[in-house]
């Protein structure tokens, strides 16, 4: 139970970081987002050499290389979603994102969703709506603010001022990191696919390596390119993001150890949701809209369906 609860907490940790990074405006996101991958990368390697196979698996490789890939793409998008519609409704598309991956299987390998399953989806496209197309309230930093500063914003030419912080850019924006977040479940799929069932405890440290290592080579391209003073605070962020993933990684293993994994998914899942929204509500001001938090129960109860 120890291993679920701690798993909750560091994987809503890396969510309530960058809020709380947003709110303060003082820290670059992208700055500390390299830096996260690549702390993630080296605190994983001494866990790698400890359970290293006897024989690498190209499978476990290709499949958290791909995984790695996505999560570094990713990441932009979620500094976007989280300014527009908030952490707490940036976590729902994430979760929801499931519906992803059982789509994937339904056409792929032919594994229809259950009864349960389709109650779930149609729960979770709900949910998708409620959340996902509220981006015009008062959860959204940007509109949080006030005419004049959004005047003086507009004037410093910044990638948070471009024409791509337009809410026309939002329904887009949040698909295509619904897609990703989806994929990069669908890389977690592979891996079960492309690594003989007897290996994959052994290669999932393989796997883990190959992720992060493949997300930190291009956050370290961009702090190069960059040529950004890093402050002593983004890498507090970065540092503390970066071990937040990798011990909600190592967690999430240790609790599919004692508990099977339509518990373990479903628990850390709608879990994470409600941490975050109760924490960004309470402490960092986020304010959810009745339609927010409907959906946000909605949700809640899918992913238990979806599991």
């Amino acid at each position: 139970m120890l291993a679920l609860i701690l798993n909750i907490v560091f994987s809503s940790a890396f969510i309530l970081l960058i809020k709380w990074a947003q709110v303060r405006e003082t820290e670059d996101e992208i700055t500390f987002g390299a830096i996260n991958y690549i702390v993630a990368a080296i605190a994983i390697l001494p866990f790698f050499l400890l359970y290293q196979p006897e024989k690498i698996s190209t499978g476990a490789i290709w499949a958290g290389a791909s995984m790695g890939l996505i999560y570094f793409l990713t990441y932009f998008l979620v500094i976007f979603a989280m300014r527009k519609i908030g952490a707490a409704s940036t976590t729902v598309v994430s979760v929801m994102s499931i519906l992803v991956p059982i789509v994937f299987a339904a056409i792929y390998y032919r594994e229809m969703p259950t009864g349960l399953q389709m109650a779930g989806i149609a729960l979770a496209l709900v949910s998708l709506i409620l959340v996902g197309l509220r981006f015009d309230d008062d959860s959204s930093i940007e509109k949080a603010k006030v005419d004049s500063s959004a005047e003086q914003a507009n004037a410093t030419h910044d990638w948070r001022t471009s024409i791509f912080d337009s809410d026309l850019w939002v329904p887009l924006i949040l698909f295509l990191f619904f897609l990703l977040c989806g994929l990069s479940r669908i890389a977690q799929e592979a891996f079960k696919h492309l690594v003989e069932l007897d290996q994959q405890p052994a290669q999932r440290a393989t796997f883990g390596v190959a992720a992060f290592v493949t997300a930190a080579t291009p956050s370290i391209l961009v702090l190069i390119f960059r040529k950004k003073k890093i402050r002593a605070s983004e890498f507090g962020f970065g540092f503390a993001m970066g071990i937040s993933n990798i011990l909600q990684t190592l967690l999430i293993l240790a609790a599919l150890q004692q508990y099977k994994g339509f518990i373990v998914f479903p628990v850390t899942s709608a879990g994470g949701v409600v941490l975050i929204a109760l924490v960004a509500s309470a402490i960092l001001g986020e304010k959810l809209s009745r339609g927010t938090v409907v959906g946000i129960s909605i949700s809640v109860v899918a992913v238990f369906l979806l599991q």
